[in-house]
């Protein structure tokens, strides 16, 4: 059996779960810290399409969505080989102290290359949603790509 990676990451906000979690599900709040465009159904099965700035465009279904708790997306990457990697992206959110603990959990990577790639993005973007949560700045560029 092939060895599989995964990405395991966590951070904090002073932000409440609730607002955690629908930066994570409302398409206007992803836009604000992740995607230049983005549409979601917000349950389970329901289907999503992103794009990024840069152009790169993926969609998928959630395959799990339990509101202010988790939510997990089915994450199809095409690699530079042509091939599809299909992977899956899951978010827990809770309440800590004053504020949340956001987790990701994103598995099935067999390409580590594409393993490293897409955790330097997820600590790009996730701190970038921090910031916008905490902060109210978003710290992408047009010129990261």
């Amino acid at each position: 059996m092939p060895k599989t990676f995964a990405i395991e990451q966590s951070f904090y906000f002073k932000s409440a779960p609730e607002r955690v979690f629908n930066a994570l599900t409302e398409p206007k709040s992803l836009e604000r810290w992740f995607l230049s465009k983005a549409k979601l159904v917000p349950k389970k099965g329901g289907s999503f399409s992103f794009n990024w700035i840069g152009g790169y465009h993926m969609t998928g279904n959630l395959k799990r969505f339990e509101p202010n708790k988790t939510v997990s997306f089915s994450w199809t990457d095409k690699l530079e080989s042509g091939k599809l990697a299909k992977t899956l992206a899951s978010f827990e959110v809770s309440g800590k102290g004053k504020g949340t603990l956001l987790r990701l959990h994103h598995t099935g990577f067999k390409d580590p290359e594409h393993f490293a790639e897409c955790s330097s993005r997820w600590g790009y973007y996730l701190t970038n949603m921090k910031s916008v949560l905490d902060y109210r700045t978003d710290l992408r560029s047009k010129y990261d790509w």
